[in-house]
């Protein structure tokens, strides 16, 4: 049986957070009554659960739906992927409304340029070929 100073040192989520968490039912109210109410290991477990997934970027609600549809002896398990951080792209403006997305840091400048440089000309080539028809 813990109290709710317990887990705030075994975790170092705030008292409030606690509160909340049981308050959007995401952890199960403490057992008994006011001052005599205590957490189980239960609530350690996936209170420390809930925290590692938050950590993780995982939307409370999202905490919640999965707490929801899995059984607790299987929330002890990693049930979440470190979350990806976003790949970031140079846009390479061609004509007719073309553009071309390139990952960045995977071409410099001077490659970005050749390529759009190469693109253009095989658009006029296209347009003359047509335009000869």
């Amino acid at each position: 049986m813990y109290n709710i100073e317990y887990l705030v040192q075994e975790t170092g989520i705030s008292r409030r957070t606690i509160r909340y968490y049981v308050q959007r039912g995401l952890l199960p109210p403490p057992l008994g009554n006011r001052r005599g109410s205590y957490y189980t290991e239960e609530h350690l477990t996936r209170l420390k659960l809930i925290h590692e997934l938050s950590q993780q970027g995982t939307p409370l609600i999202q905490i919640k739906n999965l707490i929801d549809v899995t059984p607790d002896r299987e929330l002890a398990l990693p049930v979440a992927e470190p979350r990806q951080q976003r790949q970031r792209f140079e846009r390479v403006n061609l004509p007719h409304g073309l553009e071309l997305n390139v990952p960045q840091h995977l071409l410099n400048n001077q490659q970005l340029n050749s390529i759009r440089n190469f693109i253009i000309e095989v658009i006029r080539g296209e347009q003359e070929n047509d335009e000869e028809q």
